[in-house]
């Protein structure tokens, strides 16, 4: 006769064995962490940079087909500016049909390239709302009134603006483009300060957009990325900032504007 034994072997885990599994799992997700955090800003910022470079091959495209002239980047009361849309105003922020309208969208039908993968959008009325730009010009780019004055109005020393493409002495070292914060975004213009002493409109400066680092076109059609090295700039919250001695705001000034 069979008599049928039955295993003493136990099954599954006891609770220290679990923990301990648990443990295991939860310390490489520690280590793991940091690493995809890293790799995603990085993809996230060669995204970014890739589309400010495309951003700058459009701009180029315009004042091939326009005997030079650059397009202008004055926004007020100007149709003619190379971009619509207030990201401070909720109708304009999220309306894709003022990129669509842009000057540069013939030459690269695409309204994800004038938006950085890790803007979280733009605080209006106490509320974040998502918006389908991040990018700005540099004000001295193209023409405009001349009536309208330097700007900014101290900037009488250098030159007000460039109407074309022959008026950039040393194109690979002015920027054309570049990725501006939430906190300082609205209409297309970004006005810089030559003399290098204060933040009027600043670039990206937050952990989230690239880890304190900001991507450029430049006006010889290469892009680059900025890493911030002051501390102060890292605590720009608005615009008019002023923080003299500031190497990141001296490197963007000198990019930004030639004296007379």
């Amino acid at each position: 006769m069979t008599f049928l034994r039955h295993s003493n072997r136990r099954c599954g885990f006891n609770l220290l064995e679990l923990l301990a599994v648990i443990a295991t799992i939860a310390i490489l997700a520690a280590l793991l962490l940091p690493v995809l955090e890293r790799a995603r800003n990085k993809a996230q910022q060669a995204r970014c940079t890739s589309n400010l470079r495309q951003l700058g091959f459009a701009w180029v495209m315009y004042f091939t087909d326009n005997n030079g002239r650059l397009v202008e980047s004055y926004p007020v009361n100007n149709p003619n500016a190379w971009v619509l849309g207030d990201m401070t105003k909720p109708s304009e922020a999220t309306n894709t049909t003022l990129i669509v309208q842009s000057k540069l969208y013939h030459y690269n039908n695409s309204v994800e390239i004038y938006h950085c993968p890790s803007d979280q959008g733009v605080r209006v009325a106490g509320k974040v709302r998502p918006s389908v730009r991040s990018y700005s010009m540099n004000s001295f780019m193209g023409a405009r009134d001349a009536n309208t004055g330097p700007i900014p109005s101290f900037a009488d020393k250098y030159i007000s603006f460039y109407a074309k493409e022959s008026d950039l002495r040393k194109p690979a070292s002015l920027w054309v483009l570049l990725d501006e914060d939430e906190k300082s975004i609205n209409d297309g213009f970004f006005v810089p300060d030559p003399t290098g002493r204060m933040w009027i409109d600043f670039p990206a400066n937050s952990a989230h957009r690239h880890h304190f680092s900001y991507s450029l076109s430049f006006a010889d059609q290469h892009a680059e990325v900025w890493r911030l090295q002051d501390p102060r700039t890292k605590q720009v919250s608005s615009a008019k900032t002023e923080q003299s001695a500031n190497h990141d705001l001296e490197r963007l000034a000198r990019a930004s504007a030639t004296l007379k």
